[in-house]
């Protein structure tokens, strides 16, 4: 019995510690994120300097560029009169800025990606091109896209039309992209 009583005893401790340790590390892991969020916040500030800068070099011509609010909304698209998102872990909306990001990491030695803004008809045109230099295949992507305000009140950014390599997605690769990038963004 008086074994039993040591090796609970022991049992507890051992529990105690390792209860300390996950705080610990929740805590540097919380240290960390908010690092990380200070630094992308600063970097997003010098872009938007950068572009600002440019702009001026430009001989007063401004550079083509979605607003903050526009590429922060969440992205959906409209099927059925449905608009489906991408929720995320802690319920954040999957965005077109994390979209962009998303294919800008596909940047490589080996994968050249350029991406390319304008505005057309009250529409926003993201305009992607990569090229794969080993296996020599280059890909078009043009993403049209649009802010709407859902029957709920909620305002989105809604792809109103998605081609690659000048063919019209249907709706359901948009669906079957949706669901990959559910995958992705919760991975």
């Amino acid at each position: 019995m008086a074994d039993a009583m040591e090796n609970q005893s022991l049992f507890r401790n051992e529990i105690r510690a390792l209860r300390d340790e996950v705080e610990s590390l929740r805590r540097e892991r919380r240290d960390v994120e908010r690092d990380y969020a200070t630094k992308v916040s600063a970097l997003e500030a010098e872009l938007a300097a950068l572009r600002r800068r440019m702009a001026s070099r430009a001989g007063g011509e401004s550079i083509n560029f979605p607003p903050t609010e526009f590429l922060a909304s969440p992205l959906v698209i409209c099927s059925e009169g449905e608009y489906l998102g991408v929720q995320g872990k802690g319920g954040r909306s999957f965005s077109l800025k994390d979209f962009v990001r998303l294919i800008e990491r596909k940047m490589s030695e080996s994968m050249a990606v350029e991406t390319s803004w304008r505005q057309q008809d009250g529409h926003w045109v993201l305009v992607v091109r990569t090229e794969d230099t080993g296996r020599k295949r280059e890909q078009n992507v043009v993403l049209v896209a649009k802010k709407t305000v859902t029957p709920s009140a909620n305002t989105v950014t809604e792809i109103i039309r998605l081609n690659i390599d000048g063919n019209d997605a249907p709706d359901a690769l948009l669906l079957t992209l949706f669901r990959q990038l559910r995958a992705v963004f919760n991975g």
